[in-house]
C-alpha cells in the first residue's frame, strides 16, 4: 500500500500545469444576430456537438462536451517530465464550446476537460487544459464562412 501511494504521488509530482493563456476568439460580423446564430447551430451540429442550451434572445449557444482527441497545437494540457500530455494516447479529451452573438461581433470560447489515464486508477490524473485557438478559430470560420 505503501509503495502504490509513493507511486500515485510520484506520478502526480511531476505534472506542470499549462503555461499559456487561455484564448477567446472574437470575430466582426456584419449579419443580423439570428443569421449568425442559425449558422452557429448549423456548423455546431455538424461538427457533432451537441447543442446543450441556447438562448436566442440572449445570443447565447453552448455545448455539451465532445470527445475529441487534441493535439498539442491545438490545446496546453500541461506536461510530465518536460513532456506534453496531448502526445501520450492515454490522454483523453472532451470539449465544449460557448457561443456569445451581439449586434456586431461573435465570441467563441471553448472549455476542454482532460485525464490522463496510464491504466492504474492510483495514477489516474484530471488534467487542466487550456485551448490555443485552434478549435474556436475554426468553428467561427465555418460559422461567417
Amino acid at each position: 500500500m505503501l509503495s502504490t501511494l509513493i507511486l500515485a504521488t510520484g506520478c502526480a509530482g511531476t505534472y506542470q500545469a499549462p503555461k499559456s493563456q487561455e484564448k477567446t476568439i472574437t470575430a466582426s460580423h456584419n449579419k443580423s444576430i439570428n443569421e449568425v446564430l442559425n449558422s452557429a447551430k448549423k456548423v455546431l451540429i455538424l461538427e457533432g456537438y451537441q447543442i446543450q442550451t441556447h438562448d436566442d434572445q440572449a445570443g447565447i449557444i453552448s455545448t455539451s462536451l465532445k470527445n475529441l482527441k487534441l493535439k498539442p497545437e491545438q490545446a496546453d494540457c500541461g506536461t510530465t517530465m518536460g513532456i506534453d500530455y496531448l502526445k501520450d494516447k492515454r490522454t483523453k479529451t472532451e470539449v465544449a464550446l460557448s457561443i456569445i452573438v451581439n449586434n456586431d461581433s461573435i465570441i467563441v470560447k471553448s472549455n476542454i476537460h482532460g485525464e490522463y489515464k496510464p491504466g492504474s486508477v492510483a495514477n489516474d490524473i484530471t488534467l487542466t487544459c487550456i485551448s490555443k485557438g485552434d478549435i474556436e478559430s475554426k468553428i467561427l470560420d465555418k460559422v461567417l464562412g
